[in-house]
């Protein structure tokens, strides 16, 4: 992809972004190094299966000391890089569902991994910077991600950013409750019209889903807004 204000737009390409803004999360004390191997995530996982408690990461590099997380960056070790999380509730305002209140901490399996030993983003931290440097005011998204939006807000705090508006929306799902699929065809308006779905219909469902309009307004393609 090319062009537009705020390219660009693969996050192959926008990795030196990524880094530097994970280097200004370690200086403000919001993220560190970790250089567990994968043999001491995989011991952490199968003692906690053995004790039938679900597998988390003990935080151990958290507390590496500066001398010590000098040490192994200058041996070469390999690292990535974790969110610390901050104890406590966090909350937000939820545009669809009002004020949440999210315990990130005991919902999370220790301190989440932002940016993986390969130098690629996870999705939490490239969703974050890349909506920032892109001057996104509004994030609309299902509600599947509702509780990822307290880490989400911890690292716009990291930053020292604004957080955005956030309003989360309740999933499409099929008769039998399951979600729709762009597997299974069903989300596209070519799988609609086949179906025999007269436009209008569509655009009814579409347009009140949710609700907020008036129903005696026949252009709410040209009323849509944020407000």
């Amino acid at each position: 992809m090319t062009g537009g204000r705020f390219g660009p737009y693969l996050q192959s390409q926008r990795l030196d972004l990524y880094k530097s803004s994970v280097d200004k999360l370690i200086e403000n004390g919001a993220a560190y190094y970790c250089f567990c191997t994968e043999h001491r995530l995989e011991l952490l996982r199968k003692d906690a299966t053995r004790r039938r408690q679900i597998p988390r990461y003990d935080n151990r590099c958290r507390n590496l000391t500066e001398e010590e997380i000098q040490e192994k960056l200058a041996s070469g070790l390999e690292r990535c890089v974790r969110l610390k999380l901050i104890p406590g509730c966090e909350r937000f305002h939820d545009l669809v569902y009002g004020d949440i209140t999210h315990d990130v901490v005991a919902s999370e399996g220790g301190d989440p991994v932002i940016l993986k030993s390969d130098g690629y983003p996870t999705y939490h931290l490239a969703n974050v910077v890349d909506d920032h440097y892109m001057r996104i005011s509004h994030v609309l998204r299902g509600v599947e991600w509702q509780s990822s939006t307290p880490k989400h807000i911890m690292l716009y705090k990291g930053f020292g950013w604004e957080p955005p508006v956030f309003a989360h929306l309740p999933l499409l799902l099929n008769s039998d409750g399951t979600k729709l699929s762009k597997r299974q065809g069903d989300v596209t308006v070519k799988y609609y019209k086949s179906s025999g779905v007269f436009p209008r219909a569509l655009m009814n469902f579409v347009t009140f889903s949710g609700g907020g309009f008036h129903r005696d307004n026949s252009d709410q393609v040209r009323s849509l807004s944020m407000d």
